[in-house]
């Protein structure tokens, strides 16, 4: 309810200050030379807040862009622990680019702009531009900042991520590595400063695991009678087991042996705490090849995969080895993980690997 009070001033004029007070909302004053005006105005201003009271409020136009992502990273990322540092970073890099603008302020046409100015352009700590692939997932990642804020926090109604181009993505890599290419590499990381590099790329190749699968094991993933390994919370978010050939149960079996630090991890970090990194002796020896932008770790898994195919495995069988989710089939024939796939990949073993020894 408003109040109206008359104050005199030192010249002798009467002035009418109007102060309502609306629950929930900060004070709202104003002051007139009339009482006339005095009233209408508080008629007014109270019909104004009584209908505002009654509308859905519009946080988009209190919400800035840096209060979307701090809260999305506080309480949504923790959710996707494998994704938390990747998404960290680079909704940190929106946030610097948009931070300070209000919601209601972000369209298409600057999410773009940034797209193709910045995120497109700009040189990155690696010394070169990001590719198309890598500015998809910058923009894969905001987008599912705003369908949250959208879909669960009642802030904005539409998302102008959706209404953004992604950029055209060159063809997935094709390269594979034959016999002759693989025995090079193994030779080379064998002369590697990494202590790690030659089991793990032979671990690799002998059973088409990701980088990640392979680096983030640890010793109670392994089973030495059985000869298999057991990645946990796989990039599909399963469990897989693999059999492993004798050469890669000989090096795992050297490793465990002469071990200097405590760690549950096959591969450690200095302090034991966490994976160890091979990737700047991996650039190394690829430098050194001169398969730098032709060949990528995760060509090693795509080479085993190709030699599979060309020993004559069914895609079922390639795809309960690698993990693959494209074929329904594979959860239905279980059975393959430990039978056939062992045979398989044993058999694909013998043909590139030859009879390489660890020693």
């Amino acid at each position: 309810m408003a109040t109206i009070q008359k104050r005199t001033r030192a010249d002798g004029t009467d002035t009418y200050r109007v102060r309502i007070r609306p629950p929930g909302m900060p004070l709202v004053s104003k002051t007139l030379l009339s009482f006339e005006e005095a009233k209408k105005w508080a008629k007014l201003r109270e019909s104004e807040l009584l209908i505002s009271a009654h509308l859905p409020k519009d946080f988009g136009k209190e919400k800035t862009f840096a209060d979307m992502v701090d809260r999305y990273i506080a309480k949504e990322l923790p959710k996707k622990p494998k994704s938390v540092a990747k998404q960290t970073q680079q909704l940190l890099w929106w946030k610097k680019q948009l931070g300070k603008y209000f919601l209601c302020h972000i369209t298409a046409a600057m999410i773009a702009e940034i797209r193709d100015d910045k995120l497109l352009a700009e040189t990155t700590y690696r010394k070169g531009l990001r590719s198309s692939s890598t500015a998809n997932r910058y923009l894969a990642a905001l987008s599912h900042v705003y369908t949250t804020a959208i879909k669960e926090w009642g802030w904005l109604k539409d998302n102008p991520v959706s209404n953004v181009k992604r950029p055209k993505e060159g063809k997935a890599r094709e390269r594979y590595l034959d016999k002759k290419e693989i025995a090079r590499l193994l030779a080379e990381c064998r002369n590697s400063q990494s202590p790690y590099l030659y089991i793990v790329v032979l671990f690799a190749l002998a059973t088409g695991a990701r980088s990640g699968e392979i680096l983030g094991l640890k010793w109670n993933d392994v089973d030495f009678v059985r000869s298999t390994a057991t990645f946990r919370d796989t990039k599909n978010g399963e469990t897989r087991i693999v059999s492993l050939d004798p050469v890669v149960v000989d090096c795992l079996k050297s490793q465990k042996s002469k071990r200097i630090i405590s760690s549950n991890y096959i591969f450690p970090s200095r302090d034991g705490q966490s994976p160890a990194g091979i990737r700047t002796a991996w650039d190394k020896i690829i430098k050194k090849f001169g398969w730098k932008g032709e060949v990528v770790f995760h060509t090693l898994r795509h080479t085993a995969a190709s030699h599979l195919a060309m020993r004559g495995e069914s895609q079922l069988v390639i795809s309960a080895i690698l993990g693959h989710k494209t074929l329904t089939m594979v959860k239905r024939y279980s059975h393959l993980s430990l039978s056939t796939t062992s045979q398989a990949l044993h058999s694909m073993n013998q043909e590139i690997l030859g009879n390489l020894t660890y020693g």
